[in-house]
């Protein structure tokens, strides 16, 4: 992490992506194949046998950026409560709504890269990284991907509001390293 910038806001912007393009197009698959809507059918079906691989490789760049992010979110939420006193009101004994919001942010947010990578593993095992190997169908998503990916996604997006909320509500982030005051000074 960087002395002045905190690295965790930097990285959340790419797990969030893939997994929310994998899991989309998982669920437009199941659209498409499943329920034929005929809105989606005529222009996705040409196309469904690139999406797939496509989407197997996001779920990987998804879960592998997950990681750092989430590690760095960990080092950034330690520094925050490195002081005790940071986490008290005034009072000295009411917990700070912005270290709850924080709380709420990591549970859920690792929960979705504990699930989607559950999934990742379970279509791992049955076909490879592309969903070729092993006699693979290509990456077709199960029922349980398709449903776990459509609780996911809001959730996900939800966990992600927390997070902002934490940067754009509480501040947190902006003071995380040594105060501009301090930076003068050297």
């Amino acid at each position: 992490m960087f002395k002045t910038h905190p690295l965790h806001p930097a990285l959340v912007h790419f797990p969030i992506s893939f997994l929310t393009a994998t899991h989309t197009i998982d669920i437009l698959h199941y659209l498409t194949t499943s329920l034929s809507l005929p809105i989606l059918t005529p222009f996705l079906t040409p196309h469904l046998a690139q999406l797939l691989p496509a989407s197997r490789l996001l779920h990987t760049l998804g879960i592998a950026t997950a990681l750092p992010a989430a590690l760095s979110g960990i080092l950034q939420a330690a520094q925050q409560l490195s002081n005790p006193a940071n986490a008290y009101e005034s009072d000295g004994k009411t917990f700070k709504r912005k270290f709850l919001v924080m709380f709420t942010h990591a549970a859920l947010m690792d929960t979705v890269v504990a699930v989607s990578g559950m999934v990742w593993w379970w279509r791992f095992k049955e076909g490879g990284v592309w969903g070729l190997d092993n006699g693979g169908d290509g990456g077709v998503p199960s029922g349980w991907d398709i449903g776990l990916g459509a609780v996911v996604v809001p959730v996900m997006f939800y966990g992600a509001s927390l997070g902002a909320d934490l940067v754009y509500k509480f501040g947190m982030g902006f003071s995380a390293g040594s105060s501009s005051q301090d930076r003068k000074r050297k």
